[in-house]
């Protein structure tokens, strides 16, 4: 089953709610409804017209229509719930927007099958069902739109359906999604083609091998119930901290590319690296702060913009072969920087090597005559003629 669906009413939409049906079929559901969100027409003032985007606008209808109604907000509830419980929120945190391996090529051809063949609701990976149920670039901007207001009786609606319980709660899910992302930057920060290219200077505190622990540390403290708010604090301070070393620890690969030859797919893994750090943060402020609604939303946008840039073939060249460009143009400016005299010292010293290599290329042409003179086989010939201009390439 596909997302595409024909978009039903909204009375049919309620109706249909059944916390009990499959999983693909709650899925389908949920993406009727972003479609009647998106599509449906709705009753609204003029002055809400011209200052909301028509799905906050029936958003606002929906939750209009459940506060009169409470059958149907209690069924709206559970099938929110139904759905929460059977997927894998750690795709969606962790994964969501990332290359699930660290090469150019291979997520080139990722995100080429993502525009050939056609998604499924048919998944209990959260993140999969995210890629099908934001499609329009047109989500970003009724997403920023909902103020705290309607963020409140969102909130108020979904606390129906019990999400926040033992083992279920989206704390449990984003502070997993932490865990996989902290051990994914420090994989890549520990692995050779990085650490090799990173300035000792920034290593010497060793931010990456210390990565693992602050991530469990932290965990511990937001597992424990009732726990203690300022040890939670603490240890997001000090993880953040970890994290900004580690930045700058990637930020100077660069640096070590410029001296010794670029590489696109060493690029993209710093890419990921700070992406990925960032990703971090953003779920420490949903973990700890006292009014988690806003920057939860907050990383929902910032999730909704991740997915379409992943579908982007030409976002991911345009990133990553501008600074590869910009590499190579700077690296090629230094190369070059030998054929500009400054002084009468350097004009003598360049006029000497072009001597010699004028000498060498005298050279190569008697050798090459000689060798003609020799009367050899096509093959020989042809062979000799080779190896005589490489090893004059060579010696100038």
């Amino acid at each position: 089953m596909r997302a595409s669906s024909p978009a039903w009413d909204l009375t049919a939409l309620l109706n249909a709610a059944d916390p009990r049906a499959e999983l693909p079929a709650r899925n389908l559901w949920l993406a009727r409804l972003l479609q009647w969100l998106r599509h449906a027409p709705t009753a609204a003032t003029d002055e809400d017209a011209a200052t909301l985007p028509r799905p906050v606008l029936r958003l606002k209808h929906l939750l209009n229509m459940l506060e009169r109604n409470p059958q149907h907000a209690d069924t709206f509830a559970a099938m929110w719930a139904s759905i929460w419980r059977h997927m894998d929120g750690t795709g969606l945190f962790a994964d969501a927007g990332f290359a699930p391996r660290m090469a150019l090529w291979s997520e080139f051809t990722h995100r080429l099958r993502l525009k050939v063949l056609p998604g499924t609701v048919d998944t209990r990976d959260l993140g999969e069902l995210f890629a099908q149920l934001f499609t329009e670039e047109d989500d970003l901007r009724w997403l920023e739109a909902i103020d705290d207001a309607l963020l409140a009786r969102l909130a108020a609606l979904l606390d129906r359906s019990g999400v926040d319980g033992p083992g279920s709660s989206w704390r449990a899910a984003l502070n997993r999604a932490m865990t996989v992302l902290v051990s994914a930057v420090q994989a890549a920060g520990l692995s050779g083609p990085l650490r090799q290219r990173m300035s000792p200077e920034l290593l010497v505190n060793q931010p990456f091998e210390q990565l693992s622990r602050a991530g469990d540390e932290l965990a511990q403290a937001l597992e424990v119930e009732d726990g203690d708010h300022a040890a939670v604090l603490r240890a997001s301070q000090y993880l953040r901290a970890l994290l900004q070393s580690c930045r700058e620890a990637a930020q100077s690969v660069p640096e070590h590319l410029e001296a010794y030859g670029v590489s696109v797919d060493i690029m993209f893994e710093v890419e990921q690296l700070r992406v990925r750090s960032q990703r971090i943060e953003a779920l420490l402020n949903c973990l700890v702060s006292d009014e988690p609604r806003r920057e939860l939303l907050r990383l929902t946008i910032s999730l909704v913009r991740s997915t379409h840039a992943r579908r982007s073939v030409r976002t991911l060249f345009a990133r990553h072969y501008s600074l590869l460009a910009r590499k190579v143009a700077e690296r090629s400016a230094e190369t070059g920087e030998h054929y500009i005299t400054r002084n009468p010292a350097e004009y003598r010293a360049m006029l000497g090597r072009a001597a010699g290599g004028g000498l060498v290329l005298a050279g190569t042409t008697f050798t090459k005559f000689a060798i003609l003179a020799i009367g050899l086989s096509a093959f020989w010939g042809g062979a000799w003629a080779g190896v005589n201009y490489a090893l004059s390439f060579v010696i100038i």
